[in-house]
């Protein structure tokens, strides 16, 4: 071609020779410019809108940035719908958010021998799950202060009250998860001062006896079967208490109850020191109890601490071993023990005058909760404690069971709280769903 070219060179200009060669030469001219302008056109299309900026979803159908490395490979959510975030269902897995708001706990008791069947007690679990309860409460310092877990504490390695058949804390640890998996949260109860088996190795947080502070005092004579006591007013024993709650805490409790928050129903010759707190009332030592073990454990609202006393000490006269009503105390929740077979023979509220509460058991609720309710309100406190009581199942029926909580629910809704007790822990689940 370029000699051809060369040959023919002077006579390339010829109008009547060259003609179809410039045709030629035209075509070839403008598939040329057909071609560069198509894909300059498709490049500008691709890279008009700039490149993708980082957290925003390209244009193309692939991400400009490798899932994991900054974006979200999904689809802008703008042109394709997405399902809505899951929420947890009420209550949340770990129960932390009804126990807290103290509104529809519905927990039942076991002892302790019923956790350690691993495939009966899951069964149980699941029944009490879908009969709508929601809780468990289970003694792990019971009244006799044996511990039922094998606690690292200092203290309770003093005390020598780590009972022989104690689970580990690694085993409590997967026990509270099993609860908590299978939607029940778990409520351990620690009784405090009623105790007679840390005093012989915490000899510091015992009561004395008078005149003799070395003794070990007794709520009455051995023969007739008297106790020693853990001591109110000791800071030792305050300490040891407030190490339990905190250690269970550590492994995911987010609610515990307090028993036992008292003084002996008889005091004669106890000797209780003459330390700092000595200075304080029953009633205002007791609140510094719970004060501190609160502000121990639930400083972050992660844990609620609540008391148990017994209903007549709440709603009665009956209030010694206090030194004043316990529902004063400051705990954020309050478990009255409103079984009718603890009321006595005959419950006088106001004017209404009940014989045998055991055998009504709806009028036995009824009425303490309506005196309950009195005395609450008539606190002079920023915040008033949630109510939480002990119902009966023991010696009762289904038929009774449904009538103590038909009462509580009339009086205070369905969202009102309790806890359902029987010693052996045999309850007909399906009975009450």
């Amino acid at each position: 071609m370029p000699q051809k070219i060369k040959r023919r060179g002077p006579t390339v200009f010829h109008k009547k020779r060259t003609g179809p060669i410039k045709v030629v030469v035209w075509c070839v001219l403008c598939a040329i410019l057909v071609t560069v302008g198509f894909f300059s056109a498709k490049y500008l299309t691709e890279h008009a809108a700039g490149p993708s900026v980082e957290g925003e979803p390209s244009s193309s159908t692939g991400s400009t940035v490798p899932a994991g490395e900054g974006t979200d490979p999904a689809p802008d959510n703008a042109t394709q719908p997405t399902e809505p975030e899951p929420t947890d269902p009420a209550p949340a897995p770990d129960g932390g958010a009804v126990i807290a708001s103290g509104k529809g706990i519905r927990a039942f008791y076991l002892p302790v021998s019923a956790l350690k069947q691993a495939s009966a007690l899951d069964t149980l679990l699941g029944e009490a799950s879908s009969a709508g309860f929601n809780a468990v409460v289970f003694d792990l310092k019971d009244e006799n202060g044996a511990l039922h877990y094998r606690s690292a504490t200092g203290d309770a390695q003093t005390a020598g009250a780590v009972a022989e058949d104690a689970v580990s804390v690694e085993e409590l640890t997967n026990l509270i998860q099993r609860m908590k998996e299978n939607g029940i949260t778990p409520v351990p109860r620690l009784f405090a001062f009623r105790d007679r088996t840390a005093p012989s190795g915490l000899t510091a947080a015992r009561i004395g006896l008078q005149g003799q502070p070395g003794w070990m005092w007794l709520d009455n004579s051995r023969e007739a079967g008297g106790k020693p006591w853990l001591n109110p007013y000791s800071p030792e024993a305050h300490r040891y208490i407030i190490g339990l709650a905190e250690e269970l805490k550590a492994i995911g409790v987010t609610g515990l109850i307090l028993d036992g928050v008292q003084f002996p129903n008889q005091t004669s010759q106890a000797y209780y020191g003459n330390g700092e707190l000595t200075s304080l009332s029953k009633d205002a030592v007791l609140s510094r109890f719970i004060s501190d073990l609160t502000g121990a454990v639930n400083a972050d609202g992660s844990c609620t601490v609540m008391l148990s006393m017994p209903g007549l000490a709440a709603f009665s006269d009956e209030t010694a071993p206090f030194g004043g009503n316990p529902l004063t105390f400051g705990a954020a929740g309050m478990c009255p023990n409103l079984c009718p077979s603890t009321l006595g023979n005959t419950l006088t509220v106001g004017e209404e005058r009940l014989s045998s509460p055991a055998g009504q058991p709806f009028d036995a609720i009824r009425l303490s909760m309506r005196q309950v309710d009195l005395r609450l309100r008539l606190l002079q406190s920023a915040q008033t404690p949630f109510v939480c009581p002990w119902l009966q199942a023991y010696d009762y029926g289904t038929d009774q069971i449904r009538e103590e909580l038909r009462a509580l629910t009339e009086f205070g809704g369905e969202d009102v709280s309790f806890i359902l007790y029987h010693a052996s822990g045999s309850y007909d689940f399906s009975a009450l769903k």
